[in-house]
């Protein structure tokens, strides 16, 4: 546990560090896959935008939406980790269960947000680009595995 906890904080030092780059690294969708459950469709689009033959009206809608929701939805994806560490470190001090529990609701929490900005965003998209498209995205999203 330990070292996966490490793991996750280099990467997540690396991630911040590497935001500036127009497509996501590994470590930023290490990231952003170990904070929440939902798929990460945005990130197909970014990784082949010619696959979905997008006119430039939709991908400028798009890079707009993304420019607008990637600083918060990262400012989030740290702060899970940072309650994940918050909430290990609790656990080994030996605090008490009210002290864990309420770090864990605070995690929760934040992961909902994320969740639902993560489903604001699939329904801003089905909005640009259309359900075809959409339905390609998918299947994109789920061959890329």
């Amino acid at each position: 546990m330990k070292q996966s906890l490490i793991f996750v904080v280099a990467g997540m030092t690396l991630l911040f560090s590497t935001l500036a780059l127009a497509k996501p690294s590994a470590e930023q969708m290490l990231a952003m896959k170990h904070a929440n459950p939902m798929p990460n469709l945005m990130m197909m689009v970014i990784m082949q935008p010619e696959t979905l033959d997008l006119n430039d009206e939709q991908k400028n809608a798009l890079k707009a939406w993304r420019k607008q929701a990637q600083p918060k939805m990262m400012e989030m994806v740290k702060t899970v980790i940072k309650l994940e560490k918050q909430l290990h470190e609790a656990a080994l001090a030996g605090a008490p269960g009210s002290v864990i529990q309420e770090i864990t609701s605070q995690m929760l929490n934040v992961r909902g947000a994320i969740i639902k900005n993560k489903l604001a965003c699939r329904n801003h998209m089905v909005q640009v680009i259309g359900v075809e498209k959409m339905k390609k995205l998918i299947e994109l999203y789920k061959a890329k595995g």
